[in-house]
C-alpha cells in the first residue's frame, strides 16, 4: 500500500482553495448588513417609553448605556434609576447626569498644561492662606450630633456643647423658667440659653464638672457669656441688632 504524502496533500489543497471564486463585499453592504442585523435586535426604549432596537439605541444614547442596559437585561439586576434618568434626560435634549462617567473621548490637553504649569510653578504648603468664610453662608448641623456625642468620645468636648446651647435659643411662645423669649430675647436683645448643669450632664454623656469646665472654657474665650441670675446661670450666646441675630463665636460681636 502506497504510503500517503501529508504535505502532497496539503500543498493541492492550497491550489484548490486559490481556485475557489471569491464574492468580495463592499464596504457600505458591510454597513447594510450591520444595520440590519442590529435593528433585528429588540430594545426597550427608556427614555422615550416605547419598544425599539439595538442599533436606534445606540445611535440615540451611545454604546455605554447600550451596553449597561443589556448587561441588566442578561444578568438580571434591576435597572439603575439613575442610568433611566439619564436616558429620560437625553431624549428630552439635556445632559445626562452621568456625563463624566460616559464621556467618550478624554480631552487631556487642557489638563496637561495644567499640570506642566504645576510642576514649574510648586505650590508650597507655607503660601496657603486662610479662606475668609462670610457669615452669610451656613453650615448644616444636625442636631442628632447630640445622641452621638454620648456615644463618641471625640464629639465629647466644648464644641459640642456650643452646639448643645445653640438648640436651645429661645423662639416665639417659648416657655422656660427664665423667660428668655419674653424677658431676654424681646426686651434685653440677648439670644440666651436656659439649662441646668444636670440637664447637660444627661445630654451629653458626660459628669457635671466636665460640664462646667467647658462652660468655663467657653466663657473665658469669649464664645459663651455666663450671666447670674440668683442661684443659677444663664448663657447668652449672641445679641439682637437691629432685627438680627449676631453671635459671639461667629465673631460678628463681642462682650469682653
Amino acid at each position: 500500500m502506497e504510503e500517503f504524502d501529508v504535505t502532497k496533500a496539503y500543498r493541492e489543497l492550497q491550489e484548490r482553495v486559490k481556485q475557489i471564486p471569491m464574492e468580495l463585499e463592499s464596504p457600505e453592504e458591510a454597513i447594510e448588513e450591520s444595520i440590519k442585523y442590529y435593528k433585528s435586535i429588540p430594545m426597550y426604549d427608556w427614555g422615550a417609553k416605547q419598544q425599539s432596537n439595538e442599533h436606534d439605541m445606540t445611535e440615540k444614547y451611545g454604546s455605554e448605556y447600550v451596553n449597561e442596559l443589556k448587561q441588566c437585561e442578561y444578568e438580571g439586576p434591576p435597572i439603575p434609576k439613575s442610568l433611566i434618568c439619564d436616558l429620560h434626560r437625553i431624549h428630552e435634549g439635556k445632559r445626562p447626569f452621568k456625563k463624566k462617567m460616559y464621556k467618550r473621548i478624554a480631552d487631556i490637553s487642557n489638563s496637561r498644561k495644567i499640570v506642566k504649569a504645576k510642576a514649574e510653578n510648586p505650590e508650597k504648603k507655607g503660601d496657603l492662606q486662610p479662606k475668609e468664610y462670610s457669615n452669610e453662608h451656613y453650615s448644616n448641623v444636625r442636631a442628632g450630633l447630640i445622641n452621638m456625642g454620648r456615644k463618641n468620645r471625640v464629639l465629647q468636648n466644648p464644641t459640642t456643647l456650643l452646639f448643645y446651647l445653640l438648640q436651645h435659643k429661645p423662639w416665639k411662645g417659648k416657655k422656660d423658667k427664665h423667660n428668655t423669649y419674653e424677658k431676654w430675647y424681646l426686651k434685653e436683645k440677648l439670644i440666651v440659653a436656659s439649662v441646668s448643669i444636670e440637664r447637660m450632664s444627661a445630654d451629653l454623656g458626660v459628669h457635671e464638672k466636665t460640664v462646667r469646665n467647658w462652660l468655663n472654657s467657653l466663657h473665658s474665650s469669649g464664645i459663651v457669656r455666663k450671666v447670674k441670675v440668683g442661684m443659677e446661670n444663664i448663657y447668652v450666646l449672641g445679641e439682637i441688632v437691629g432685627k438680627e441675630e449676631v453671635y459671639y463665636y461667629t465673631g460678628e460681636v463681642s462682650w469682653n
